[in-house]
């Protein structure tokens, strides 16, 4: 028989579904800007100007099919008003091995599901689409953007069944997080946001340069989840197993804030032992 695990290491489909009741009443703290990432403006359906049509793509909304445009072209066309691309958010969850971790409240890859599903609800209630790009070890999995409450429903179901394949399989490989931020930035029109909620660990290489390439186009924001021995680190040095060993090691303040600050990317600490 299988042990439970502990409420704090799991990430469920119903608790990431409830988190929509917090999501109108319970706005980020110390926020540099609007954590709706945009979205404000018309909802789909009221008045605006016509910015262009475009061919249909898996999850948009078939009440904005143009029949006469669709009729003329031979292919589905949609009428896109100049603030969809604004209301259009990708959530980017990283749960690669070095985030299923945590020594107080919740795993860092817990609490970067939560934080997500939070701003995820958000966006729909702001009349956006959302969709979803998951890291687990080495594989990316995606969800299209979609507009309304199923498409959050989806995101969640998909984010509880990959954290526990990443919870089955601790060891696999690492996708750097500049080749994740690659594969999420093919997935976005220009001026959509992109959410990502990770703790910076093996960025990888390539990591300033997809940030500035997404920062051309698109929006993009980073929850940064972080352990309190990260946020407080503790006196003295410790023993720890390494490739090697065992080795001791000193916790020092984490230098993923700077990191961000110094790439001009809005950043927002996510404390795991802190409630959602």
């Amino acid at each position: 028989m299988t042990a439970r695990l502990p409420a704090g290491c799991q990430v469920t489909h119903d608790r990431l579904v409830a988190l929509a009741a917090l999501a109108g009443t319970n706005p980020p703290a110390g926020a540099a800007h609007s954590d709706t990432g945009g979205l404000s403006g018309p909802k789909q359906g009221m008045g605006g100007d016509i910015f262009d049509l475009r061919p249909y793509q898996a999850g948009d909304d078939p009440r904005h099919i143009d029949a006469a445009a669709t009729a003329r072209s031979g292919r589905t066309q949609i009428r896109r008003r100049h603030q969809e691309a604004d209301r259009t958010v990708l959530l980017v969850a990283d749960f690669r091995p070095p985030m299923l971790w945590g020594t107080r409240g919740r795993l860092r890859s817990v609490a970067a599901a939560e934080a997500l599903a939070l701003e995820g609800w958000r966006s729909v209630l702001a009349g956006g689409r959302v969709g979803v790009l998951i890291a687990h070890g080495a594989a990316i999995e995606t969800r299209p953007p979609r507009p309304r409450d199923r498409a959050m429903i989806d995101i969640a179901r998909a984010l509880a069944h990959a954290h526990a394949a990443a919870l089955a399989r601790p060891g696999q490989d690492t996708v750097p997080l500049g080749a994740v931020l690659a594969r999420a930035a093919s997935q976005l029109r220009p001026g959509a946001t992109m959410i990502l909620a990770t703790g910076l660990d093996t960025p990888g290489d390539s990591f300033a340069a997809a940030t500035e390439a997404i920062l051309r186009r698109n929006r993009l924001r980073v929850l940064l989840v972080q352990d309190p021995v990260e946020t407080d680190p503790p006196p003295g040095s410790f023993a720890m197993r390494l490739a090697g060993g065992i080795a001791r090691a000193r916790f020092g303040p984490s230098p993923s804030m700077g990191r961000l600050d110094a790439l001009g990317i809005p950043a927002r600490i996510i404390r795991t032992e802190a409630a959602t």
